[in-house]
């Protein structure tokens, strides 16, 4: 609670780098407390061990019990604590329950001391350690890090590379993640409680298996498991296994079906480590400390390395591969594979599946022959396939896709042609502000297939426009295959929109600014609160406008209320305007450009200035096409037009051609009582729960879509 006031105090943060700032501020705002709760489980497994020969057992039960109470933790903060409080109030009442766990332990724990009947009254009692041996046990306990490290880097892993295989099938919000999160977790508990009875089984003196070889037969496993994962999928989408189901639904039973199962496995290893690793009682909670932080060690490795260099530099499916592969090879570490036979054939089965994944990922892109381009970033798995009309004829048309949705679609070869309604307002806005300067100044944060920024350069080509797009990977294949090319006026910028308009923009500096960031249902929250409101206030010239668009039903949905109420804190109330260029559905999800200005929305002052920017266009050498395209905003392609049609658009009588004008602002008295029934929400830094109130729009949606519609 305290560090992030002296960061906005100070400023010293701004002066890092996005991508190290993200660590940097994370280490210094959650290791002090992550590092103090971490001391308990070795403490716990120490206090709860009372001989060698239950070592598996009790780590094991406590490893469960610890991830069963993440999992709470990850449902309860994500479905009411997020909603209903604000983050300093979460972080004070996280403090004070730990405050009172520490009085009832030291009150409940303080009169526990067990003395034997056979003591003199009053003598302490001190248990003297058990000692056993076990012949199986690592000689170095050097080994037991290394296993548990890579193990828990493989399962890290995993965790992150499953959002992207999912962001395929289901896309990315709050219910993908919670499914992640929560079987991932209910995974590790299981096989956290099943490792610990098979550790305790196998390292009994009766016992006729090897502990060593049943811990290298669990890694083989949870390699196998990983590779399983690619028949699975391939099952489960071509039968649609999960389509008829509901949204919820649908995302556990992804989820479960790929990647339960080598997240148990991988739950097993850490209490065999622990029981291999122990020599007695009196040393279980340094030997369980220790394990335990390798264990979170490779953790974070995996963490930071699949976020920041697998996933873009190899892609989901060889980062799967790769994991399998590390595991399978980790079990030559633990026993020698080579003297069992069955273990054997079992670990050349998994090094076959993994060499056969890696040949059949290298030609995958030629088993699509609308694919023309794939692209694996640290944000998206971006796609460009070429769009065919209904007779399957190609159309010369191209579809960006950022993960399973379509972002866009593009005419490499027309930049005249806008695919969403939506843009056209943006491009009305941007002729408004052409007719207050000859230059005129917009920010547009979000570039995906740049269609706007294209067309807004051709046509207004005296436009001076900065492009925030945090994806480079986004860019680089607008440029290879989407028609993007260089203009004089544009930069565009790679970073995260709020930082640029925070710390990198001068007071007063543009005359329009759109925020085109969001992905359906992917809202970065940090663009919509209060503070980054006034921050883009800040940003533009006295009257300046801020267009925000918004994917969301106006009858049902509860987002764009509360973007509407925050506005309404930073601009004047009556200076928000809801505005659409399609046909007005109440009921139905659709795309909205909220309007927010020092001054109030005009719809006649807009049209005007439409119009006498289209009458400036028609000049002598400006080519047919780019006029035309002006007048029909991107309604057909201009190579489809007649010759005679292309002239009369060419002639200085702007008169005979008709101009469409596509903003239309939704009347106040339709959505008053919208904005009136419920809550008013205000979203800030401290109280941003954005999921949470797209959770009714992704089940009505799911509720609403037919058969096979994506």
């Amino acid at each position: 609670a305290v560090l992030p006031l002296i960061f906005e105090a100070t400023g010293l943060y701004q002066s890092i780098p996005l991508r190290p700032r993200i660590p940097v501020l994370a280490f210094l705002l959650c290791l002090p407390a992550g590092f103090v709760l971490s001391l308990l489980t070795p403490l716990a497994i120490k206090l709860g061990l009372p001989d060698v020969s239950r070592t598996g057992r009790v780590a094991g039960l406590i490893f469960a019990l610890s991830t069963l109470g993440c999992l709470l933790g990850n449902y309860l903060a994500g479905f009411v604590l997020i909603p209903t409080f604000t983050i300093n109030t979460l972080v004070f009442v996280a403090a004070g329950v730990l405050v009172i766990l520490s009085v009832a332990t030291l009150v409940m724990l303080r009169d526990t001391t067990v003395e034997p009947a056979a003591a003199a009254p009053g003598t302490p009692w001190k248990a003297e350690p058990v000692s056993q041996t076990n012949p199986f046990a690592f000689s170095d306990i050097r080994l037991a890090y290394v296993i548990v490290f890579l193990a828990s880097f493989g399962g890290m892993t995993l965790e992150l590379t499953a959002s992207r295989v999912l962001a395929q099938f289901v896309g990315v919000s709050l219910f993908t993640w919670t499914g992640i999160i929560g079987v991932m977790l209910a995974g590790t508990a299981l096989g956290n409680f099943l490792g610990g009875q098979l550790a305790d089984r196998v390292n009994r003196a009766e016992s006729r298996v090897n502990p060593r070889y049943s811990l290298a037969t669990t890694l083989i496993f949870a390699g196998a498991g990983t590779v399983l994962l690619f028949v699975t999928m391939a099952v489960v989408t071509r039968r649609g296994t999960f389509d008829d189901l509901d949204p919820i639904t649908q995302v556990i039973g992804w989820t479960f079906s790929f990647f339960f199962l080598p997240m148990f496995v991988l739950g097993m290893v850490s209490p065999q480590v622990i029981r291999l690793a122990v020599p007695d009682v009196a040393h279980v909670g340094r030997v369980a400390g220790r394990v335990y932080a390798w264990s979170t060690a490779g953790a974070i490795a995996g963490t930071f390395i699949a976020g920041y260099v697998l996933l873009s530099e190899f892609g989901m499916y060889r980062t799967l591969l790769g994991v399998s592969l590390i595991l399978t090879l980790t079990s030559v570490l633990v026993a020698r594979v080579w003297n069992n036979n069955p273990m054997l054939y079992l670990f050349s089965i998994v090094l076959g599946g993994v060499t056969g994944g890696f040949v059949l990922t290298n030609r995958h892109m030629g088993d699509d022959e609308d694919l023309i381009a794939q692209l694996e970033t640290n944000y998206y798995t971006i796609k460009v396939t070429q769009d065919r009309d209904p007779f399957g004829r190609p159309t010369g048309m191209r579809k960006l896709t950022l993960d399973h949705l379509i972002h866009s679609s593009v005419d490499p070869e027309d930049p005249g042609f806008l695919y969403y309604k939506h843009e056209h307002t943006q491009m009305e806005f941007l002729r408004g502000a052409r007719a207050n300067s000859p230059n005129p100044r917009v920010l547009v944060i979000g570039g995906g297939g740049y269609t706007f920024p294209r067309y807004a350069m051709e046509m207004l080509p005296e436009t001076r426009m900065d492009v925030v797009e945090i994806d480079p990977g986004v860019t680089q294949v607008a440029r290879e295959h989407l028609g993007l090319k260089d203009y004089e006026g544009l930069d565009i910028v790679h970073m995260d929109g709020r930082q640029f308009v925070a710390e990198k923009v001068k007071p007063g500096t543009y005359d329009l600014i759109i925020q085109d960031a969001v992905n359906d249902l992917s809202v970065p929250s940090h663009l919509m609160t209060k503070e980054y409101n006034d921050a883009v206030k800040k940003a533009l010239k006295p009257n300046g406008v801020y267009l925000l668009t918004i994917i969301d039903s106006l009858e049902y949905g509860k987002l764009w209320k509360a973007a509407f109420h925050t506005l309404q804190e930073t601009y004047p109330p009556g200076n928000i305007a809801i505005l659409t260029a399609e046909a007005l559905e109440l009921n139905q999800r659709q795309v909205y450009v909220i309007y927010a200005s020092d001054q109030p929305f005009d719809e006649s002052v807009l049209h005007t200035a439409v119009m006498r920017q289209f009458r400036q266009a028609l000049i002598p050498g400006v080519a047919a096409s780019t006029v035309w395209g002006a007048a029909t905003a991107g309604t057909q392609s201009p190579a489809a037009m007649p010759h005679a049609l292309l002239s009369m658009a060419a002639s200085p009588d702007v008169g005979e051609v008709s101009v469409p004008f596509w903003t239309q602002r939704i009347p106040q008295e339709k959505i008053q009582p919208l904005l009136d029934a419920g809550p008013r929400i205000i979203l800030t830094d401290q109280f941003a729960p954005v999921d949470n109130l797209m959770a009714e729009v992704f089940r009505y949606r799911y509720r609403k879509r037919p058969k096979g519609q994506e």
